[in-house]
């Protein structure tokens, strides 16, 4: 869920009553420090207490300095909350979330990043699986659009594949444990 959006609590109280995880996308102030990620950590977290973590896809800032990721996942560690971001060039940010202990994963692929059709996206899926049997999980990112729902739908009416499951974030997570 985006927190800047309006109805973003409201959003994240839908999905957990549907029985879906949320994570939160990181949306820092260009230039942040590390009191920045404080400050918009506790206003974040305090309107969508629900969420299990953040997810920096690249333009959230946690990925700029040093300091503002390591502060980052010092309160993502004592929250007990997960990071899920895509890998950057050294991955500073993941290597930081394992070293604060902060559960963490890399999206092997955005599934929409150019606003693919649903062929495109189910075609993302079946790579995808192919990936997870060799790698034991990867994790995708969506966006929820017709062509998208609909192209995970095709993919799991038609998966007769027993080696491919579809988990939430968690399962991920605890299977790093």
């Amino acid at each position: 869920i985006d927190p800047a959006l309006p109805n973003a609590a409201d959003l994240m109280t839908s999905y957990c009553a549907d029985g879906f995880e949320v994570a939160v996308m990181a949306k820092l102030p260009e230039g942040a420090v590390p009191s920045n990620v404080e400050i918009t950590f506790e206003s974040v977290f305090a309107s969508l207490p629900e969420t299990i973590a953040v997810l920096d896809i690249g333009a959230g800032g946690l990925q700029s300095d040093r300091a503002v990721t390591e502060q980052a996942m010092g309160i993502l560690a004592a929250q007990g909350r997960g990071f899920i971001t895509a890998s950057q060039g050294l991955n500073m940010a993941g290597r930081a979330a394992d070293q604060a202990g902060v559960p963490s994963v890399v999206v092997f692929r955005d599934l929409e990043v150019d606003n693919q059709d649903a062929c495109v996206v189910r075609r993302f899926v079946d790579q995808a699986a192919f990936r997870a049997r060799q790698e034991s999980s990867v994790v995708l990112v969506g966006r929820v659009r017709p062509d998208t729902i609909s192209a995970l739908i095709l993919w799991g009416t038609a998966n007769q594949d027993d080696q491919v499951a579809v988990v939430p974030v968690s399962a991920v997570f605890l299977a790093q444990e």
